[in-house]
């Protein structure tokens, strides 16, 4: 089984709220990867309403809610060898 996390944007640089993006273009840069992702392995739409509906919220001590990917055994396979 693999997951799909986003944790949410809590800011740039350094200080308190820092974030492991460096700025908001490269914050950015990383959602499109996620996205092409998604959509490569069908499952971006899914994703969007699970995002969109969830009511879930992240586990104690967690900064996210995952997703499971419905992928096929073959693409299983091939994301874990990458």
């Amino acid at each position: 089984q693999i997951y799909c996390t986003i944790l949410p944007q809590v800011g740039y640089g350094s200080g308190p709220l820092k974030s492991r993006h460096e700025s908001e273009l490269s914050y950015l840069m990383h959602l499109q990867g996620v996205v092409e992702i998604l959509h490569k392995y069908d499952n971006l739409e899914a994703f969007v309403s699970f995002v969109e509906t969830t009511k879930k919220v992240p586990k104690r001590g967690t900064d996210s809610v995952p997703f499971r990917l419905n992928l096929s055994d073959e693409d299983t396979v091939r994301i874990m060898q990458a």
